[in-house]
């Protein structure tokens, strides 16, 4: 079995690899620098805090001079969108072998903030309660074979008010980032996006969407009829005759029927859960097939969702994500883009790597990779901060790697 320090090299020479994309992208060779010495320490201590990035780079200068250039690179304006360019490159390929894209709200609470710039009022998922914050906007492709992150933005509407920004906005520009990469990407959103100017965008540039429907919308049943019913009743009238089985074990009766919304004739998917009938969920799709096709594609790809509400406890956990202490607007958008590279980066690790970093720190007790849990990043970001843990200094030069190797996921997740 390899030693943690026998692993170090290679992780590394990976993210010191990831100089050529940033270069490529139109970033400076200092900014480039900065942002691969945050992303090495952020990685290693799993923090946003860049007092602590600074001290863990360990400089032959006082940390505070370390902490002051770092604090200006994270306050260049629009580096985020740099960064997410750079992310974008680095998993394209990956990306479009993904069908399902799920777009998801989430927030970062600052409860006892006062000076950081755009601070807005925010509900906290968690704590069902509204509070100072920012908003959390996350875009991630998934499938039967992992997950990758494909578009990141904290933003207040406070703050951008200036710029005519809206929730709607920010969600279709979100979905037309992740549309021009991947035109065949399904969209999946929960009750959030079942709203007027998103089904626009959807039917008129024909893309394919599964959206969990709230009760206060109202359809038609036919097409020529002028009478709208509200959605909530259609669907507990839909026969829910077809049993479908989740990924994770859970049962479901499920059926559908057409149903039309402003002249566009949708699919109506109703389910219930085996052991409460009582529970109704519904959902919209334009994905068209057989009726056996169109609930399995519903089920699945809704099935998703629950990754990226994982992946958003994951790395407000591992990283510290509420701790964030930059006041400055721009360098908390930038802060947020880089934890995004990084928690890519432990995503797209190969199989066989990640098996032997997990088992150099102990963290799998039969080192089979069968033996991953269904959602294994918090092993393997504990994994990578113990490798790089036993190391002193980023090298210099990246390793040889064939560009395959670098960018794609090769992780094998059985339960997905």
């Amino acid at each position: 079995m390899e030693k943690i320090r026998d692993l170090a090299p290679e992780i590394q020479q990976r993210i010191s690899g990831m100089k050529r994309v940033m270069s490529n992208s139109g970033m400076s060779m200092p900014v480039t620098k900065n942002v691969i010495l945050l992303l090495w320490a952020m990685l290693r201590e799993r923090s946003v805090q860049v007092t602590a990035l600074a001290r863990a780079l360990d400089e032959r200068i006082t940390p505070k001079k370390t902490w002051e250039r770092l604090r200006r690179t994270m306050g260049k304006t629009g580096l985020w969108k740099t960064l997410m360019s750079v992310h974008r490159k680095a998993t394209v390929s990956r990306i479009r072998e993904m069908r399902y894209c799920v777009v998801d709200l989430s927030d970062i609470r600052k409860q006892y903030a006062r000076k950081m710039e755009g601070l807005a009022r925010v509900r906290d998922g968690n704590k069902k309660e509204i509070g100072d914050g920012y908003w959390w906007l996350n875009a991630m492709m998934v499938d039967a074979g992992g997950m990758s992150p494909v578009y990141s933005e904290l933003y207040s509407l406070e703050r951008e008010a200036d710029e005519l920004v809206s929730e709607n906005r920010k969600l279709l520009e979100t979905m037309e980032w992740v549309h021009a990469i991947h035109p065949g990407a399904r969209f999946v959103i929960d009750r959030g996006g079942d709203r007027g100017v998103l089904y626009e965008w959807f039917l008129r540039e024909k893309v394919a969407f599964i959206v969990r429907g709230n009760a206060n919308r109202s359809v038609k049943l036919h097409a020529d009829s002028e009478k709208m019913t509200n959605i909530k009743s259609v669907a507990a009238r839909i026969e829910t005759t077809r049993r479908y089985e989740s990924r994770t074990g859970r049962n479901f009766r499920v059926g559908c029927r057409r149903i039309y919304l402003d002249g566009e004739a949708l699919w109506l998917v109703a389910s219930r859960r085996e052991e409460e009938p009582n529970a109704l969920s519904w959902f919209l799709t334009n994905v068209e097939g057989s009726r056996d096709r169109i609930m399995d594609t519903v089920m699945e790809g809704y099935g998703y969702r629950w990754r990226v509400e994982e992946y958003h406890r994951q790395i407000k956990q591992d990283y510290a994500l509420e701790s964030i202490c930059l006041r400055e607007y721009e360098a908390l958008k930038n802060m947020i883009a880089l934890v995004v590279i990084a928690a890519a980066f432990v995503m797209r690790l190969p199989g066989n790597l990640a098996l032997k970093l997990v088992a150099a720190a102990h963290l799998l007790p039969h080192n089979r990779l069968r033996d991953l849990p269904s959602y294994p990043f918090y092993m393997l970001s504990a994994a990578v901060a113990w490798v790089l843990a036993a190391c002193r200094k980023l090298p210099s030069k990246p390793l040889n790697l064939r560009k395959r190797d670098y960018f794609q996921l090769s992780l094998p997740l059985p339960h997905f």
